[in-house]
């Protein structure tokens, strides 16, 4: 992990390359926590049809000063983002004690 400025020159961590391969394991747990809890509340698919869904870091390329999102869990069982949204908190909670910093993506409207 390497320490850049965000935009508001405060520090924050972002991930490289090598980072993110070792965590993979990680991020797939978090993927399959996440559908555990879709298909636990009833498998519904609510809300806008929406592309681009899911949980992201930050990301530092080789050579680049500043950091870009990716993804790292994406939301690919479900098309609604209220369903989404609405069932992400145990995979967000369970990469937070793992240590991971990240965000949800609720994507665009498709």
């Amino acid at each position: 992990m390497k320490t850049v400025k965000n935009w508001d020159g405060k520090p924050v961590a972002a991930y490289q390359d090598a980072d993110l391969a070792e965590l993979d394991g990680v991020f797939a747990e978090a993927g399959r926590l996440w559908v555990k809890e879709w298909r636990d509340q009833g498998s519904e698919d609510r809300g806008s049809c929406c592309g681009g869904k899911g949980i992201e870091v930050r990301h530092i390329g080789k050579g680049c000063r500043n950091y870009g999102w990716v993804m790292v869990v994406p939301c690919d069982f479900v098309q609604g983002n209220m369903s989404a949204e609405g069932t992400v908190g145990p995979a967000m909670e369970y990469l937070k004690a793992q240590g991971v910093d990240c965000k949800y993506n609720d994507g665009w409207m498709d």
